[in-house]
């Protein structure tokens, strides 16, 4: 109990304005390959289908938006994001087609509904190791996470599909970007309980020896045993990983 004190405790003292410093580095970094946004949307697309309403939770710079736009025009999007910076980045990015919300998810009130709400690196991602799956979060706190949950459940039509993007855990990288910089990302160690814990990430960059932005965040984990439960408390099925184990998908039951 010491520890998820103590975790909501430093959660409570950290800004929920994230990504500002980095924010234009983070969309260059995302055009240098960080992530292959064009595979990834065909999986989502193979997943949700055609002619939906899609919101995005922790759109970032929309590329992913973007990618999915550009496979099915059909389709109708709208993100959101705790960081104003990136909500800028993503109106340029898509010239203002979709709505793009500055706002917690844990707090957001859109006033529609949707048919699928995808998460792709953003507010939630399923960590896979060998040791199991775990709800990575931006979130912090266990009564901040089922806010969210019920949040987005709220947002979703009955029979919808809430999708995760799946990632293995996080590690020390670096990455040469396009524009010749580097990207370096250092990871701290795993701090509070066995089934509920954090850990802080940070992230630089980097040209030659001169640091250009630099920012630390830190990161929830749930084990599963933990994270199931609180998803079927907002009405969610969990439905399994896609075929490609690039996602994880829940279905709206309630």
């Amino acid at each position: 109990m010491d520890s998820l004190v103590a975790l909501i405790t430093l959660a409570q003292s950290y800004p929920m304005n994230y990504y500002q410093k980095i924010a234009g580095y983070y969309d260059a970094l995302m055009e240098s390959g960080y992530y292959d946004h064009a595979k990834l949307a065909q999986t989502v697309h193979s997943v949700i289908g055609s002619g939906k309403k899609v919101l995005e939770i922790g759109v970032g710079t929309g590329k992913m938006v973007e990618e999915l736009a550009a496979i099915d025009p059909s389709s109708d999007f709208c993100g959101v994001d705790f960081s104003g910076a990136m909500i800028e980045i993503a109106n340029r990015r898509l010239s203002n087609r979709f709505p793009m919300v500055e706002c917690d998810i844990s707090t957001m009130e859109l006033d529609q509904t949707f048919d699928v709400v995808l998460s792709c690196g953003g507010a939630w991602i399923v960590q896979k190791s060998d040791e199991g799956l775990c709800l990575g979060t931006h979130l912090f706190s266990p009564d901040k996470d089922r806010l969210g949950f019920e949040k987005v459940s709220k947002h979703l039509e009955t029979g919808g599909r809430l999708v995760l993007s799946v990632h293995p855990p996080h590690t020390d990288r670096q990455l040469e970007m396009d524009n010749g910089m580097v990207y370096s990302q250092k990871v701290g160690d795993y701090q509070g309980g066995t089934d509920h814990f954090y850990l802080e990430k940070t992230y630089s960059f980097l040209q030659g020896d001169e640091t250009l932005a630099e920012e630390t965040m830190t990161l929830g984990f749930y084990k599963e045993n933990i994270f199931q439960p609180m998803f079927t408390g907002a009405g969610f099925k969990p439905l399994g990983l896609t075929e490609t184990e690039e996602f994880f998908v829940f279905e709206k039951v309630a």
